[in-house]
């Protein structure tokens, strides 16, 4: 005769809840490496050259304008590269 071992309700719905909470907790407690200033490629943030919504460089909390005003470009302590004032990227934060 064949006998399956059955499995009540109740162990189903612990297991199902161990593994869930397993999966929950596993990115909380893994740590993650931080992202390095600068390392962002414009690519990846979407980076234009032109506003976006009256959102700009600027007045990004992590543009730094350059040194001497003539010179245009600044840079930006997510995005890599020389970036535009009137650019704007999806790390944009107003100061």
């Amino acid at each position: 005769m064949n006998q399956e071992k059955k499995t009540s309700r109740r162990s189903m719905l612990r297991r199902s809840s161990a593994v869930l909470g397993a999966i929950i907790l596993t990115p909380l407690v893994t740590p993650s490496q931080p992202v390095k200033a600068g390392s962002m490629t414009k690519g990846m943030l979407h980076y234009q050259d032109s506003p976006k919504e009256g959102k700009m460089c600027a007045d990004c909390a992590a543009y730094t304008p350059p040194p001497a005003p003539e010179a245009g470009t600044g840079t930006c302590k997510i995005v890599a590269g020389q970036v535009n004032p009137q650019g704007w990227c999806m790390a944009y934060s107003h100061r």
